[in-house]
């Protein structure tokens, strides 16, 4: 399979996704988006003005807010490439679950991860996003995620693992002959790359 996987933890500089680009020579990007996301982040297309109260809009909202205050851009390893793709025509697929559907996943999960999740949020405030990315180990976070979150893990991890996986298998098989490159959260690479059969050559982590 004529493909690259790259793992990000979405604060990249544009300079260093626009670097990956160009050396990998992609035919098809693809990005850890949904057409919502996109509206929003790339074209800002605008969206309802209604504030998202739900649990993922507050984790959202609150990166948002932090990445500002330490001038950075979450999301600007999508952001980029999307805009890098769009600009020098090269097709774009949008790879991940829709945000409106995991937020209403979301909301139905048990009182008690809702709380809980609440409670991480006030834990997230205390420390800088660097402090919080710094040499942090995705598996254990994952770990940590399925024992004390079991609903949202599946919803937020497997649910949308399987869903990545499934798009990227459309365009593997759309496109045999085309290089893809894809770009996801790191959290997502290692059960991707199991879903996909990809072999120790093919896998990529940046």
């Amino acid at each position: 399979m004529n493909i690259k996987i790259i793992g990000t933890d979405h604060l990249m500089k544009a300079e260093e996704i626009i670097r990956i680009i160009e050396i990998e020579k992609p035919d098809i990007i693809g990005v850890e988006l949904c057409e919502t996301r996109l509206n929003m982040m790339v074209l800002n297309v605008q969206q309802e003005t209604q504030k998202n109260e739900s649990i993922i809009g507050k984790i959202s909202q609150e990166i948002k807010k932090k990445a500002e205050e330490e001038k950075l851009t979450y999301g600007s390893d999508m952001i980029t490439a999307s805009k890098y793709a769009l600009e020098n025509k090269i097709p774009l697929s949008l790879l991940d679950k829709s945000v409106i559907d995991i937020s209403y996943s979301m909301s139905k999960i048990p009182q008690n991860e809702q709380l809980g999740f609440m409670n991480e949020l006030n834990e997230f405030q205390k420390k800088t996003l660097k402090e919080q990315t710094k040499n942090i180990d995705e598996n254990k976070v994952l770990d940590e995620l399925k024992t004390k979150y079991p609903m949202a893990y599946e919803i937020l991890i497997v649910s949308r693992d399987l869903f990545i996986t499934y798009r990227i298998q459309r365009l593997l098989i759309k496109f045999p002959d085309k290089k893809i490159l894809c770009l996801l959260g790191k959290g997502h690479i290692n059960s991707i790359n199991k879903l996909l059969e990809l072999d120790s050559e093919q896998k990529e982590k940046e």
